[in-house]
């Protein structure tokens, strides 16, 4: 942890594309157990400061620390960071020419070194908590787009990591399959998984976030408990979003 007591901390971010100003002095928290949920219209900033956690993007200006480590400094091995932090994007990301359960095994025995059957019986425990454990042999394309992307998450999973971050997972789904994904999360909301989720499924925002921040124009407009950000928004900006999209 860090010495705030926080699992992540962003200090003073800002991120420039070109002559885009993307986020514009970020300082934020999350602290072991939360469950953040990050919403706002797009372009907002949202995928940038999910992707900065990580430094999937890293930052113009300011400072990532994680898990009492300053992971903006140089010296810091990235990779090794990651293998503690899953991330889920909205493409699934799977090898087409791998079977489900091989998709997992795969990086437990390349970057963990697992050995080959522990790796196997970590996939499957992965696999049943995500409910696809009858699909583990099946192969991406014989997987409808909510199964692959609960692979995704298992793989994820299976990393044993401190932190798991979703950008968007269910954008690219089918209505009737977005439900079966967002349960898989909500499953590890339960379990105390500490997550960061960005999505535009407010429902589920309020529903399974222990806290939420409403993003516009590459700031957070407003931080705290999703039921006061729902139902009683004190910024005019978040009140005209939801207006829109509640």
């Amino acid at each position: 942890m860090n010495e705030d007591g926080s699992l992540v901390r962003l200090e003073a971010i800002h991120k420039w594309f070109g002559a885009l100003h993307v986020l514009k002095g970020i300082d934020f928290a999350i602290e072991p157990g939360q469950v953040v949920t990050i919403v706002g219209p797009s372009g907002s900033g949202k995928s940038t400061l999910l992707r900065t956690i990580n430094m999937l993007e890293e930052p113009t200006e300011g400072k990532v620390f994680f898990d009492g480590r300053e992971i903006t400094d140089i010296r810091t091995d990235l990779n090794k960071v990651r293998t503690e932090m899953g991330i889920v994007f909205q493409a699934f990301n799977l090898f087409p020419h791998k079977s489900a359960v091989d998709n997992i095994t795969m990086a437990l025995e390349k970057v963990l070194k697992v050995a080959s059957g522990e790796a196997k019986k970590r996939a499957m425990e992965q696999l049943e908590k995500v409910g696809v454990a009858e699909k583990a042999n099946a192969y991406p394309e014989q997987l409808s787009g909510g199964q692959q992307q609960r692979v995704a998450i298992a793989r994820a999973l299976a990393m044993k990591p401190k932190l798991m971050l979703f950008d968007e997972v269910t954008s690219a789904l089918d209505p009737e399959l977005i439900k079966e994904v967002l349960d898989a999360i909500k499953k590890l909301a339960e379990e105390g998984m500490t997550m960061a989720i960005v999505t535009h499924e407010m429902s589920f925002a309020r529903e399974v976030g222990t806290r939420a921040l409403f993003m516009d124009d590459g700031v957070i407009i407003e931080d705290g408990a999703p039921e006061d950000i729902f139902s009683n928004p004190s910024d005019e900006r978040t009140r005209s979003f939801l207006s829109h999209v509640l």
